[in-house]
């Protein structure tokens, strides 16, 4: 019968170790994911930070084109009014043209009479 209890204390001893040893690794696997956890966290809140980041990006990028569009409907519009301010010169330029022409030929007949003027002068009055 001690051989039997001495069987039976010797398996509760080794019951008592399972459960301690059971204890202790359990322990340890709530200690991995505990740490599991916070670098799960910790990792989250980061791609929170970069997505916020992303999102602020975006916001100034948008800002930016919607500039630009601003600045290309001026620069079409400014192109245009320079484009009519050429046409309208280059119609001056011609009227201007034709004006000249028409007073050269009046120039010649003024400088032709002149001339002539000059020309019975001298020779009636020498």
């Amino acid at each position: 019968s001690s051989g039997i209890n001495a069987e039976y204390g010797e398996a509760d001893r080794a019951d008592d170790m399972a459960l301690d040893f059971t204890g202790y690794e359990s322990q340890q696997l709530v200690e991995s994911q505990d740490t599991y956890l916070q670098e799960r966290e910790k990792n989250i809140t980061q791609i929170y930070s970069k997505i916020e980041e992303l999102g602020q990006m975006m916001g100034r990028l948008s800002t930016m084109i919607s500039e630009q569009g601003e600045t290309i409907s001026l620069l079409d519009s400014n192109v245009t009014d320079i484009q009519m301010n050429v046409e309208a010169a280059h119609s001056e330029l011609l009227k201007y043209f034709q004006n000249i022409s028409s007073n050269r030929w009046l120039m010649f007949k003024v400088f032709g009479i002149l001339i002539l003027f000059f020309v019975i002068f001298v020779v009636f009055m020498t």
